[in-house]
């Protein structure tokens, strides 16, 4: 990527950004330096949860529905650590009036939070673009209001408009009520019709949006990749050990209970194996996740670490022999692939991946080297788990392949995307 002085603007809209531990904040923070090097300047629109950005233009809008009110006080309290029992009270009676309009809200449509954001966002935006003038209107991030916005904008100024869905707004399993999924459906449709380019994490996603709506050919496929990953001094492992790490949430159908059927299984054919098997999970886990491991009957082979700091998990991350990949076993898998997978292949460990539908991201990972099996295939699992046992003992474990996708690589791509826009 060519750095350039800086001479182009884009209007970057965005409800999260700045946030620690949020993918979707993640996504676009990681690209802003890179846009820079590339001779754009981001404009900043964002919601008011996140830190501003100290270069350059960052303007805030906030919600107004009550969902969007309440989630804001909410996370206010938390960024500035307002957690003793004075502020909690005060919280509470902040909040209280809102009360009766947010359950009302709830009742009527399970929209998420940040739906109501879009009006006060379109208005700052319009005056934006009317201060600064941009060449791109950026619309990302994991709130579907950032792209109603975005849309509003780009119909007042004529300014090409790229928007960049991060997950599918509609898909198979849903589970949020028949109001809540015309909303959604009516969001991806307006998207489709009147942005001039709509960026996909998949395309498989792409696929199907333009399936349903009329996107026509102006889908692009954009994998998001990851940054490197820094270097740790190696902590003293025992080295007879042959270590299974899995970073990141459980909850739902995202669970361990295919792998540890797996691993029990191969544990009671093979006891032996309870000597130098080691799985560590890191991360959050929902109750029933939780239970599953404190209920393993090997006790010695499983560990729960709980949530750690990012460094160190990146550190876990490097250390492992194996990194464990599981998808959710619903119809979501099969058009999204977890952002988790790029660090993965950033670390240059062998992974196993359990992945559910998604002959995508299957061969993304075997291409590279990796392991791929059926995500609700307890002996397919097992098997994989055995042969690279196999593999450790004869030395025979192949290191795998360099990972293509990075986050410069999508920034450029993104970039050529957006330069082909504003010419067409």
């Amino acid at each position: 990527m060519n750095a350039g002085p800086v001479s182009r603007r884009w209007l970057v809209l965005s409800y999260f950004s700045r946030i620690d531990g949020m993918a979707c904040a993640q996504h676009i923070d990681d690209r802003i330096p890179l846009l820079r090097k590339a001779g754009i300047e981001p404009v900043f629109l964002t919601g008011p949860c996140g830190g501003r950005w100290e270069e350059g233009i960052h303007a805030i809008a906030r919600c107004i529905a009550p969902s969007g009110i309440r989630f804001e006080v909410r996370h206010l309290f938390r960024k500035r650590g307002l957690q003793a029992p004075f502020y909690k009270v005060l919280k509470f009676l902040l909040l209280l009036p809102v009360l009766p309009f947010y359950l009302l809200e709830k009742l009527l449509a399970d929209l998420d939070s940040q739906w109501s954001w879009f009006p006060l966002a379109a208005r700052r935006g319009y005056a934006l673009c009317r201060e600064i003038g941009p060449e791109i209107i950026y619309s990302t991030g994991g709130a579907a209001s950032a792209h109603i916005a975005a849309g509003m904008i780009a119909r007042r100024t004529g300014i090409p408009w790229v928007a960049e869905f991060q997950d599918p707004l509609v898909h198979g399993d849903w589970s949020r009520g028949t109001v809540a999924r015309k909303a959604y459906a009516f969001a991806e449709r307006y998207v489709c019709a009147h942005a001039s380019r709509v960026v996909f994490l998949t395309e498989e996603a792409r696929r199907r949006a333009a399936a349903r709506t009329s996107l026509g050919d102006r889908g692009r496929c954009v994998y998001p990749g990851a940054e490197p990953l820094p270097e740790f001094p190696p902590r003293r492992r025992n080295g007879a050990l042959l270590r299974f790490a899995h970073l990141g949430s459980f909850g739902g159908s995202r669970n361990p209970a295919v792998l540890l059927a797996a691993v029990r299984g191969l544990l009671e054919e093979r006891p032996e194996l309870a000597e130098s098997l080691r799985l560590d999970f890191y991360g959050h886990c929902d109750a029933g996740s939780k239970r599953l491991l404190r209920e393993f009957p090997f006790r010695d082979v499983v560990a729960d670490h709980g949530r750690v700091s990012r460094r160190e998990a990146l550190a876990a991350m490097l250390e492992a022999d194996i990194l464990l990949l599981v998808q959710n076993i619903d119809d979501f898998s099969a058009e999204t692939i977890p952002s988790k997978v790029y660090e993965y292949l950033m670390a240059r460990r062998p992974i196993l991946g359990l992945v559910y539908r998604s002959p995508e991201l299957a061969g993304m990972l075997e291409s590279l080297g990796h392991t791929s099996v059926t995500a609700e295939d307890v002996g397919a699992v097992r098997a994989a788990i055995a042969e690279i046992h196999r593999r450790r003992e004869r030395s025979a474990v192949e290191p795998p392949g360099v990972s293509p996708y990075t986050t410069r690589a999508a920034v450029e791509r993104l970039v050529a995307i957006a330069e082909r826009t504003g010419t067409d």
